[in-house]
């Protein structure tokens, strides 16, 4: 009986350290960023605070990569009013409009320390993978990568990738197309 209940103990504790171990800690002091999530290490400089508002168009693939609170493909909302008075619905692949949304579009990865915006990017994304497009508005700051690791090797990231620090994240519409 006894040996079982440290069996049990030792399990825990086993689970708990891996489940802290795999939490996203982010650390801000000033200007700079520390994110620990995994065996991704991320320090970067934190660029001057803005509002952003982009639609959320699909998920991003990550095959060991920092992945954020979300990785996801966006498109300034700007640029995606102008392209649907210009062309209409350019979302199917052959319409008009559709490569200049494409080539508009850039993967972004959010980070934040806020447990009700993380719950907000939560539904955002819910969204996306029910093939929704939400239209999103949330004040940070772009992150300015200066070093990265996983798995304690460095990473050189040369895919365009932007990673954003969020304070606040708010969903302004469901879907861009209603």
């Amino acid at each position: 009986m006894q040996t079982k209940l440290i069996i049990v103990a030792v399990l825990l504790l086993i689970v708990l350290f891996a489940f802290h171990k795999s939490k996203t800690q982010v650390v801000v002091d000033g200007s700079m960023i520390n994110i620990d999530s995994g065996s991704h290490h991320i320090e970067g400089k934190i660029e001057p605070e803005s509002t952003y508002q982009f639609i959320m168009k699909d998920e991003g693939v990550s095959i060991n990569t920092f992945s954020g609170d979300a990785f996801v493909t966006v498109l300034h909302l700007k640029t995606a009013e102008q392209l649907r008075v210009q062309y209409g619905d350019f979302f199917r692949c052959n319409a008009p409009g559709a490569i200049q949304a494409i080539q508009s579009m850039r993967g972004v990865v959010l980070v934040t320390d806020s447990d009700q915006a993380k719950e907000t990017i939560s539904q955002a994304m819910a969204l996306v993978k029910a093939s929704r497009i939400p239209v999103v508005s949330f004040t940070g700051a772009r992150i300015q990568v200066m070093k990265q690791t996983s798995m304690k090797m460095n990473v050189v990231d040369n895919t365009g990738t932007l990673l954003f620090f969020v304070r606040d994240f708010k969903i302004v519409k469901p879907d861009f197309l209603q």
